[in-house]
């Protein structure tokens, strides 16, 4: 399943003209083949069912492949809602936690803490994460108040 950009961009890729690529998308979402909210929810369904993403990552692959913000923020809330995005913060956090080397528990915490901020995690997610993991002298509540 596409986007309806993303299957534009394939078509003028492989040498159709802008008319007919116009005239295939117009056929194809007349017919129910081409639907961005429903190409939203499954990519979302997916990307939540593998759990390595926040929902601010998800959203910006929604929109990179052409879906309209508002659309790719509604399947967003459907399928992927912040109760969920702290249950994958917490599992990712220990998956990742278990593969630090063995360093200071500090320095761990700080570690892992990055990696997280890098997958889009905030830090209202991230802390708490850490916290159940016991780490301590890891990043404070305040230095996440920008995410």
């Amino acid at each position: 399943m596409h986007s309806r950009r993303a299957l534009a961009l394939k078509l003028r890729g492989a040498g159709f003209g802008g008319a007919a690529v116009t005239a295939a998308l117009q056929r194809l979402q007349q017919l129910g083949y081409l639907d961005d909210a429903g190409f939203a929810r499954l990519w979302v369904r997916g990307r939540a069912a593998r759990g390595g993403e926040s929902r601010a990552q998800v959203l910006a692959g929604l929109v990179r492949r052409g879906v309209a913000h508002g659309a790719a923020q509604a399947a967003l809330d459907a399928e992927y809602p912040p109760e969920r995005e702290a249950q994958i913060c917490r599992r990712l956090a220990a998956r990742l936690a278990q593969r630090l080397p063995p360093a200071a528990r500090e320095s761990r915490g700080a570690r892992l803490a990055r990696q997280l901020a890098q997958r889009g995690f905030p830090g209202s997610r991230i802390v708490p994460a850490l916290r159940e993991l016991q780490f301590t002298g890891g990043p404070a509540d305040e230095e996440f108040e920008e995410y």
